[in-house]
């Protein structure tokens, strides 16, 4: 866990709680401050802590001292103290141990807070626990919106709020789409756009200041966070605050995606019913995609994982979500027709499909699970076809005899054109007609023709390899080769013909298992 420092500006802030006469004389503002001490004149000074002083102990500090922070108590003259450090003046404070104990509470209130934000990431909606632990941290509003407005979450209302509308096919919130739209052509708001440190949105354009950051990720805009000044004034300090709360929302994104805070549900739904063929509309589509921050002509797989016996409860399948989904980077799981489906960007994650295939294999081991693997897909409109891949894939082996966690749709090509073909042609008018010739001459003469052939195919006709499987002498195979070819009229010069017959052999093979 990253400790949250603080800088003289949020002390500032705090210490006005209780106190008016307050002057900041801060040289660098800088957020390094762990913790606060009293001054003592024996004690070595450390940036890292601020000191409360009383007045007629500044004359004993060192002249040549730097970067050191001190918080004063009562009257005090800026130019008794060292002009390279940082002082917080405050004048009706007259106690230095009850200024001791509440610069403490400051800072276990942002330790807390801290210690709050990282245990929400374990969270399944890690964005809400989030802006719910800031609300102590902000006093106001804060929501964070992304690339297509949609709100992910939001802290809690308060009067003269936008009223946010409906997104009829997600049902979540969305910024009202007549204010997007001005946004898209105000180049005051498209300048915002750009900015990377917290920044302050006038009163101008909302009738309230806004207080907020954009979210950047690898170089790309995920979204915003906002603060809206409608219950108390936006304060120095919380631009640092903010700057952190980002920081741990993108620690978030590497695990959960940014769109996936709030609608997990949603996303879920969107995904069955594009699997399952429901969702035809690419407007519709093409908008969740964009939600994803997925691009339609990214690399994709899709998987299938079911148990070797079909009783997986929920439970278990939510720990085997987590478990591919934190394995996976870019990956979405769901449980979907009695298994698990993955849909994994592997654009996205920039890894291979052989490296996401190898992270799951303990995971199927240990949990009895088999995989059905699509092959690499370019286009996200082809989603359904690559997850109906995984699925044959997944069901050819299973009924095979391998004895893999893992089927490729890959190696169970020709088995999918086999199973397709004989749903509307009977097994003999599948295969070339010149391997039934050669059966039918073999069993007439008591011949090897038939089998020969298939051993000089499936050696990619080299001869010496074929006699030794064969255990004949060459001058054998090639009288044999050539029978073959007047029997047959075989033309094993012929590369189509040769891939025919190797088809054939193998849909021969299938139909008699």
């Amino acid at each position: 866990m990253i400790p949250f420092k603080l800088n003289m500006d949020i002390l500032k802030d705090d210490f006005s709680e209780n106190y008016t006469k307050i002057t900041l004389y801060d040289k660098d503002q800088a957020a390094i401050l762990e913790d606060v001490r009293l001054f003592q004149k024996e004690d070595t000074l450390y940036s890292r802590y601020v000191y409360i002083i009383n007045p007629e102990d500044i004359s004993l500090l060192p002249a040549q001292i730097q970067g050191i922070s001190f918080i004063a108590a009562g009257k005090t003259d800026i130019a008794d103290f060292p002009c390279s450090c940082n002082a917080l003046f405050i004048e009706d404070a007259q106690d230095t141990i009850r200024l001791l104990v509440q610069a403490q509470n400051i800072f276990e209130k942002y330790r807390n807070w801290n210690q709050a934000l990282y245990t929400a990431l374990e969270d399944p909606n890690p964005l809400d626990s989030m802006l719910q632990a800031s609300r102590p941290i902000f006093h106001n509003p804060i929501f964070v919106h992304d690339v297509g407005f949609n709100i992910l979450s939001c802290s809690h209302r308060a009067p003269g709020m936008l009223v946010w509308e409906q997104d009829a096919q997600t049902g979540n919130h969305i910024v009202p789409l007549s204010l997007i739209n001005d946004f898209r052509v105000d180049p005051d708001y498209l300048h915002t756009l750009t900015t990377m440190e917290p920044s302050i949105y006038p009163a101008e354009q909302r009738g309230y200041p806004i207080l907020y950051m954009n979210i950047w990720q690898n170089g790309h805009y995920e979204g915003r966070i906002c603060v809206d000044e409608l219950e108390t004034p936006i304060l120095p300090g919380q631009f640092h605050a903010i700057e952190h709360l980002v920081h741990l929302i993108l620690i978030a994104m590497g695990n959960h995606r940014l769109m996936q805070f709030n609608l997990g549900s949603s996303m879920k739904q969107f995904f069955r019913d594009y699997l399952s063929g429901s969702i035809s509309d690419q407007a519709q589509i093409f908008k969740m995609m964009n939600l994803l921050n997925w691009k339609r002509h990214d690399s994709y797989l899709c998987l299938r994982l079911e148990a070797k016996q079909q009783d997986i409860r929920m439970m278990s399948s939510a720990a085997v979500i987590g478990h591919i989904e934190t394995q996976v980077s870019g990956s979405y799981a769901f449980v979907f027709q009695n298994g698990i489906s993955v849909i994994v960007n592997l654009t996205y994650s920039q890894t291979r499909i052989s490296d996401v295939l190898s992270s799951l294999a303990i995971l199927l081991r240990e949990c009895l699970m088999k995989m059905g693997a699509s092959t690499e897909i370019k286009d996200f409109l082809l989603i359904p076809q690559g997850h109906y891949q995984a699925v044959t894939a997944l069901d050819l082996g299973l009924k095979s005899s391998s004895m893999n966690w893992c089927y490729r749709f890959d190696d169970y090509f020709l088995d999918f054109l086999h199973m397709k073909a004989s749903e509307v042609l009977s097994p003999e008018l599948l295969c070339s007609h010149k391997l039934k010739v050669l059966k039918d001459y073999d069993e007439a003469n008591h011949t090897e023709l038939y089998h020969t052939l298939k051993v000089f195919l499936e050696s990619e006709r080299n001869v010496l390899q074929t006699s030794k499987k064969l255990f004949i002498h060459r001058s054998t195979l090639f009288y044999r080769l050539e029978r073959i070819g007047k029997i047959a009229e075989v033309n094993l010069d012929d590369a189509k013909e040769r891939l025919i017959l190797r088809i054939s052999f193998y849909f021969l093979e299938l139909d008699e298992q």
